[in-house]
């Protein structure tokens, strides 16, 4: 069998007001794709699925933080594709218009929900779920094989913000230590803001947890 990241191309989609990451998952040899976090650059998303011809089985999302899920509705709308998102953070997607520099639009509505440790099967492949609360009670973090796209749990020497409504820093420091931290050092790390990075240099360098006092 080919090694994973030879089946699979991730596509990066980047928010210039948020700086917020969206990726597309291809099975290369497929016409089917997964997107993960579709936010305000969800329109350059769009236009680039529809110029590769490809089609979307699904929509997750790792929290339920408007920056992340603004483009839901309008990609909900173009594909006729569901989305999924942890339950504790469907309290958070009335807030989805309700955010600065997100304008009000329709309703973002989740068909399914994510459980933690649920391994999601497309196209072959096994995607396991991560629940990692901290960021949001419902922060969840997607392992594909030697890859985690991460959300707002882990970024390139740095974390999520706790100081929002349902953040929690005792739970994301929980989250990263006992389970980000338990991968593999080479997993890669797609965060949902800024570059990507591995778990083993987030574990030697990253001041928030070599460190852990409130920020």
């Amino acid at each position: 069998m080919e090694p994973l990241r030879d089946l699979l191309q991730r596509h990066l989609f980047t928010d210039p007001l948020f700086d917020q990451n969206c990726y597309v998952l291809r099975r290369r040899d497929t016409e089917r794709c997964l997107v993960i976090d579709p936010g305000l650059q969800a329109d350059a998303a769009l236009r680039f699925l529809a110029g590769e011809g490809l089609d979307v089985d699904r929509i997750l999302l790792t929290h339920g933080h408007p920056d992340h899920l603004a483009g839901v509705p309008a990609m909900k709308a173009a594909l006729g594709c569901t989305a999924a998102i942890h339950p504790e953070d469907r309290w958070l997607l009335a807030e989805a218009g309700a955010f600065p520099g997100i304008p009000a639009g329709p309703p973002v509505v989740c068909e399914d929900d994510l459980s933690a440790g649920q391994v999601i099967a497309w196209q072959g492949l096994e995607i396991a779920v991560l629940h990692t609360p901290g960021h949001t009670p419902g922060s969840v973090c997607f392992l594909v094989g030697p890859d985690l796209l991460a959300g707002d749990t882990l970024f390139r020497r740095s974390v999520g913000r706790t100081d929002l409504p349902g953040g929690s820093w005792e739970s994301l420091l929980f989250s990263i230590q006992d389970r980000l931290y338990a991968l593999p050092p080479e997993t890669v790390v797609h965060p949902g803001h800024g570059p990507s990075t591995t778990i083993g240099e987030e574990m030697r360098g990253n001041p928030f947890t070599l460190h852990p006092t409130f920020p």
